[in-house]
């Protein structure tokens, strides 16, 4: 079978491989559709990343297919479309006991979606596969897992109806944290220097959008525009820079409560404004990945929820286009074996 395989930095090869086979509790889905990622362009810029096997590494974790093939003790069946997360937890750890299973000490990572079938390890076939929803397409179905951490940080957040809630960053994490906290009830104000990105936001339920603050006067002015110069409820980084993150703390309120949404490169630091977080009482929060919960949210989400979220798609690309569509970046692609 054919299958994008990552040997190092900016090395990524369309190969003939062997076909999977599975093992007790696996599945092996026809992939149907998958969708590049910024992570998939992090993972081939740098070679290597946390979720991936050392290299040579099969590449792709949000998919959805048709299982073809399973393990003795697989729970599911032949014929069954079905929707992947790209990970499970243990659920025996400290952390999962302590209800915490994105810090999973032995979490499973799923690699390999861009390829023409894909091996499904045997506690996320248990734990993170679900059925494909009727009338639910392929392509919107393959965003639970990206929409599945959304919903995990809005889910810890405290934002409540009629709360403004600000965003910095209206890539496809910001406009997922929009239309989330939208729904919620709250008045989002999203923040990003690109104006078609602004428009977009407005459709994902934003009430104002505002060009991002570059600088120390930028960022007064945005908070002086908040209810009272009070500054934001909750504020919601979305950027993954350390610079972001020292704004969103500067633009909450006292009381106020900032999330960390978007993560930042290894080995960078941020400061944040003592005063603020001790005086002020604002909280800050890191929200990383997803959990098994929150992945059976998103996909409702995808199913009934009335955003927009098939403007996020581009149009549909063929492995062999894979790792041009990664370099340029851009809106999710759907990748058809």
């Amino acid at each position: 079978m054919r299958a994008l395989i990552l040997h190092g930095p900016d090395d990524l090869r369309l190969e003939e491989v062997l076909e999977p086979e599975p093992a007790p509790g696996e599945l092996i889905l026809s992939v149907e559709v998958a969708l590049t990622c910024a992570t998939d362009a992090k993972m081939v810029r740098q070679g290597r990343h946390p979720a991936l096997p050392p290299p040579p590494a099969p590449l792709g974790h949000e998919a959805v297919g048709t299982v073809v093939a399973v393990g003795v003790g697989a729970p599911r069946l032949l014929g069954e479309r079905v929707v992947v997360a790209n990970s499970a937890p243990c659920g025996a750890c400290f952390f999962c006991g302590r209800g915490r299973p994105s810090l999973c000490e032995d979490l499973v990572y799923l690699s390999g979606a861009f390829a023409e079938r894909l091996r499904v390890p045997a506690r996320i076939a248990a734990r993170n596969t679900l059925p494909l929803p009727a009338g639910l397409a392929p392509a919107r179905a393959a965003m639970v897992e990206p929409l599945a951490c959304a919903v995990r940080t809005v889910e810890r957040s405290a934002a409540a109806p009629g709360d403004v809630a600000l965003i910095l960053g209206g890539g496809v994490q910001g406009l997922f944290l929009t239309a989330l906290l939208a729904r919620r009830g709250c008045r989002v104000i999203l923040c990003d220097p690109h104006a078609d990105r602004r428009e977009r936001a407005l459709r994902f339920g934003a009430a104002e959008t505002l060009p991002a603050p570059r600088d120390a006067a930028a960022i007064a002015r945005l908070r002086a525009a908040t209810p009272g110069g009070r500054g934001a409820d909750a504020v919601f980084e979305a950027v993954g820079r350390p610079e972001a993150w020292e704004a969103a703390v500067a633009l909450a309120r006292p009381g106020g409560e900032v999330s960390f949404h978007g993560g930042c490169a290894p080995g960078t630091t941020a400061s944040l404004d003592t005063f603020a977080l001790h005086y002020l009482e604002v909280t800050t929060r890191g929200s990383y990945h997803h959990t098994p919960d929150t992945v059976r949210a998103a996909l409702a989400h995808l199913r009934d929820g009335d955003a927009p979220y098939d403007e996020l798609l581009g149009d549909p690309i063929g492995l062999s286009d894979v790792a041009r569509a990664l370099a340029e970046g851009g809106l999710k692609r759907p990748v058809l074996p």
